[in-house]
This record gives structure tokens, sequence and C-alpha cells, in this order.
């Protein structure tokens, strides 16, 4: 018998260790996946946390309008923007004493000061204008480039990060509500990197979808612009002849006039 129990003790004393490390491994495995989930699931639960899949698609064309404080200036104007997925916008930025129009429409973009003639853009403008659309994807947008994201996990933010066209931006998601709160874009200008960063806060919805009302922008660490959301068109009706510039006669543009919001 005490022969038995000895064999059976030795037995148990050569088990354990596997089945500490079994557990040990169990445990890792299962704090790993709670801390960190695949690209896939933050997607999934951004798009859920947004208002679903259907009620994303209103996103796909869209008018809003903003107030804007230009802080460098001190200047108050209006930011109106027309959206159609998924390469078409417009930027209309009015100050009293300035206007300034910005089109993507496609593989082609333009500027125009005023009421002079629209220019065809140069870069860095035309990446700055690139990251304009981009900062305006949609989580479905974002799903439908899953090939182009890749994804950093640090605590309770995750990081979905997106190459086009040459234009790093990254979303900033916070996991407890899976809000994007920052988005930062990453431009090369002049033989050097500068980051431009944006702000959300103050979230609502508006017919079904989650909506920053609420735009704080940096470029580099000086605070540029605070924006306020005046109204939102979902679902609106956009066409063609709402990207092209109104004069025909494009010509270069001075990559030097315009202004980072």
């Amino acid at each position: 018998m005490d022969v038995t129990h000895s064999i059976s003790q030795r037995c148990l004393m050569k088990v354990l260790p596997h089945i500490a490390l079994f557990c040990f491994l169990a445990i890792c495995s299962s704090t790993v996946s709670a801390q960190s989930p695949d690209l896939d699931t933050v997607l999934q639960n951004i798009i859920e946390s947004y208002g679903g899949e259907e009620n994303l698609r209103k996103l796909d064309s869209q008018i809003q309008e903003w107030s804007i404080f230009a802080k460098m200036g001190n200047r108050h104007g209006t930011d109106l923007r027309t959206l159609r997925i998924p390469d078409q916008l417009k930027v209309e930025l009015t100050y009293p004493s300035k206007k300034e129009t910005r089109i993507v429409n496609g593989a082609t973009s333009f500027v125009a000061y005023g009421s002079t003639p629209a220019q065809t853009a140069a870069h860095p403008q035309i990446d700055a204008m690139y990251l304009q659309l981009m900062r305006l994807y949609s989580p479905l947008v974002l799903r439908d480039k899953l090939e182009l994201l890749s994804l950093t996990v640090d605590g309770d933010l995750c990081a979905v990060t997106l190459f086009e066209r040459g234009v790093r931006v990254d979303y900033m998601v916070n996991t407890d509500n899976w809000h994007i709160e920052k988005v930062v874009g990453s431009l090369a200008v002049k033989g050097g990197e500068m980051r431009f960063l944006t702000e959300y806060s103050d979230f609502a919805f508006h017919e079904g979808v989650l909506i920053h009302q609420r735009e704080n922008k940096f470029a580099g660490n000086v605070n540029t612009a605070v924006l306020q959301l005046r109204r939102i068109t979902l679902d609106a009706e956009v066409e063609d002849t709402d990207f092209l510039p109104d004069d025909e006669r494009a010509t270069q543009a001075d990559p030097g006039q315009n202004e980072v919001i």
C-alpha cells in the first residue's frame, strides 16, 4: 500500500509541472485574446458602436456644415464638406475676407481661392487633401480596405493604420466604447514628416449613425482650429458635377497658398 502510494506521488510530481504549464499557457492565451483583439474584431466592434452596417451606408454620401474657429488669426468661418464614397470630396472654407475650395475627384485634385479660376493641386497639397478625404472614411470603408490596414493595441487604446496614396492615417480607437476619438495623419513635407492630429468629441446619434460633433485640430504641436458641427445631411443627393471646378481653365496651384486645418 505504501509502495503504491509512493509511486502515485512520484507520478503526480512528474505530471504537476505539465499541468501548471498548461494552465499558465491557457491563462496567458485568454489574457492576450482579451487584451489584443484581431483587426476583424476591432472593425466589427466599431461598426456596431457606430450604428450597424445598414445605418452606416448613409455615410456613403453626405453633406456636413461646420462652424470653424481658426486660432491662427483669430478668425471665425464655416467649413462645408460634400462627400461621396469612395473618392470624391469637396471642402469649402469661408471666412469674412477669404474663401478656399478644395476638390478631390478620383485621381484629380483642384483648389480655388476666392473667385479665381480653379487650379490643379500640387504636392504636398494633394496629400493634405487626400488626408482630409481619409479622415471621413466610415468604418465600412475601412473594412473594405482591410488588406491595407494594420493594428496596434496598447491597453484600452488601439490604432487602426491605413497606408494609401502615400499617406499614413492612424485611427485611434477607445476600446471601452469603440469610438474613433483621434485621427493622426502623417505627410511628407519638405523632406521631413509632418503630423496632423484631429481630436473627435461630443458624439451623438443622427438618424441611427454615431457622429462626432466637435473637432480639435493640431499641426505638429500647434493647435490650429476648433470646429463644431452645425448640421449634417446623410444619404445626401450628390451629383458628379458637385466635384468639378466651376472654371475649366485649371492651372497649376501654388502649394504655399492653402491653409492646413
